[in-house]
């Protein structure tokens, strides 16, 4: 056991894959409808926000233009690079011949199971977190350097479902179609899938720290302490803080035991909880009101989920799960499915239309493979194909980073927010360097809606990301923003301070991001060319302008 410095509570006090079963004229008729709208997202070159009519909100802000000088995406590039559309073309003629012969070999089974095929889907900011199990060589500080200090931020681990209710929603649409006998068999399968997720949600906690959640804790507490055993002894002092919720306590507590497994006499002090630094998205009204009622966010997100492509995925989805008439009833919109559970306003969700269905599915499986049970952590693959689960994933991807990360061009609100925690860094690395008190470590445990406004802010090239021109849209050709790698689960982010053993005014700073080695902003000069290495001052120089005069509140 660790000896404990103070005894302030981190707690808050009030806080098998299938296919439809149908005729082989309708799944050719489906397969070739679904390569037409592929086509024409291919052929077509331009879509324009049409600025009138996008202030509606509607989807008639989507204007399709054919060879305009205008501003643009390409949707269709944001996997599929133009050159190969033809190659693709006959490719896929060829796949619905062959597929279509496969199914008349194999009639007797409409299901194609998922151990067939690769498991690996796309999770977007849930996706756990990885750390190679091959031994990654971190570069050696400069001669004469010795290290003094460490800053980290971390998300909690991998958790259950937290607060809104994807579970409830699907189960709603699928009682739905039970009563109205719309069911396939795959379909049949999904409510026992949702109760048997449901069950593990309760079993664990809502919103709470799987098994896995705090393994990926555990290890980088471990991977921590072994880089730096000569630093972290009985006779200093760590300083562990959290945003009060349960996940990000449980976070740290299963960082401190890996943390001191081989030195339990580590001194840790828990400081009260810091929901300013730590939880600022639910206190800045700024932010609040931009999340609720931002007309530009809603309308590129709105943009996006009406995308061709969008709905072809969805129907393809869900025509697993459902049968046709059905799936027109949800593109008509004759269902509206509002959350039903107690959920603060700005997390609500509305399933106006096919895609907003899946959408659900989808964000709901997209926490399995942080469960332990492994029914459960293949349940995404179950009804979602390596593509489908790609671009939901980007949906999601755009979502965190429109509402979260660099946003739009003049936009700072986003992360604005985090320079008071940006600015703690810089603080306790001044106070270790005077030596006011004997703190080596300042850990930090949070959220995703912490790490992503810090990344932002940190600008860290080929990495944070850019915020997109008004006109354009986020997409993965033109920004190299992720969530799987901004924000998994567990992402984690750690200043490494160095001081010169003769003359220590020579401070460094190393930056590493999810345990790997990364750089500073691009005018931000490393000690050598290459290096990974800061100095200090160079530092605080480039960052001048976020770094505030004192850590305050920003409402």
């Amino acid at each position: 056991m660790a000896l404990w410095t103070t005894i302030n509570s981190n707690l808050n006090e009030n806080s098998t894959e299938t296919y439809p079963s149908q005729s082989l004229d309708e799944d050719r008729s489906m397969r070739l409808m679904t390569l037409k709208k592929v086509l024409n997202i291919g052929i077509i070159n331009h879509i324009q926000l049409d600025e009138r009519l996008a202030r509606n909100l509607n989807v008639k802000g989507i204007i399709l233009l054919s060879n305009t000088v205008t501003t643009y995406i390409q949707p269709n590039n944001l996997f599929i690079p133009q050159p190969d559309i033809n190659v693709q073309l006959e490719q896929s003629k060829k796949a619905i011949q062959n597929d279509i012969c496969s199914r008349v070999v194999n009639h007797k089974s409409d299901s194609i199971s998922v151990n067939n095929e690769n498991h690996e889907r796309h999770y977007s900011t849930k996706t756990p977190y990885k750390y190679s199990s091959e031994k990654y060589i971190l570069s050696s500080p400069p001669t004469g350097y010795k290290p003094i200090c460490i800053q980290l931020l971390a998300r909690h681990g991998s958790r259950t479902l937290s607060s809104r209710d994807y579970d409830l929603e699907t189960l709603t649409v699928w009682q739905l179609a039970k009563q109205k006998n719309m069911l396939t068999p795959l379909g049949e399968q999904l409510k026992r899938d949702i109760e048997l997720f449901m069950h593990e949600n309760n079993r664990v906690g809502r919103g709470e720290l799987t098994q896995i959640g705090k393994e990926e804790h555990f290890g980088i507490g471990t991977r921590l302490f072994n880089r730096f055993k000569s630093l972290l002894i009985s006779s200093n002092t760590i300083s562990v803080m959290t945003s009060g919720k349960k996940r990000a306590v449980d976070s740290a507590q299963e960082f401190i035991n890996g943390l001191t497994k081989s030195e339990c006499n580590i001194q840790i002090s828990h400081e009260k909880p810091n929901k300013k630094l730590l939880y600022f998205h639910k206190s800045c009204t700024n932010y609040m009101t931009f999340k609720e009622s931002d007309p530009h966010i809603q309308t590129k997100l709105n943009i996006i989920k009406n995308l061709e492509l969008s709905k072809t995925h969805a129907r393809q989805v869900l025509q697993r799960i459902y049968k046709n008439e059905f799936i027109d009833l949800l593109i008509d919109g004759n269902y509206d499915i509002d959350s039903k559970e107690n959920i603060d306003s700005s997390e609500k969700k509305i399933i106006k239309n096919e895609v907003d269905v899946v959408l659900c599915l989808y964000n709901m499986f997209s926490v399995a493979p942080g469960q332990s049970q492994s029914d459960l952590a293949k349940m995404l693959a179950k009804y979602f194909n390596q593509e489908e689960s790609k671009w939901f994933a980007y949906i999601n991807d755009a979502q965190e980073f429109y509402e979260k990360g660099p946003s739009i061009e003049g936009t700072t609100v986003t992360y604005d927010m985090a320079k008071p925690l940006f600015t703690d860094f810089f603080s306790s690395i001044d106070a270790c360097i005077e030596k006011n008190k004997n703190i080596v470590a300042h850990l930090r445990f949070a959220h995703a809606e912490i790490i992503i406004p810090i990344a932002t802010l940190l600008q860290i090239p080929d990495f944070s990301g850019n915020a997109v021109h008004p006109l354009d849209i986020y997409t993965y050709e033109n920004n190299h923003w992720r969530g799987d790698t901004t924000a998994p689960m567990a992402a984690n982010i750690q200043w490494e301070i160095y001081q010169h053993e003769t003359n220590p005014n020579q401070i460094l700073v190393r930056m590493l991001y999810n345990e790997m080695e990364v750089r500073f902003k691009q005018d931000c000069k490393p000690l050598t060319p290459g290096s990974f290495f800061y100095d200090f001052n160079e530092l605080k120089r480039s960052y001048a302008d976020l770094i505030l005069p004192s850590v305050s509140d920003m409402n």
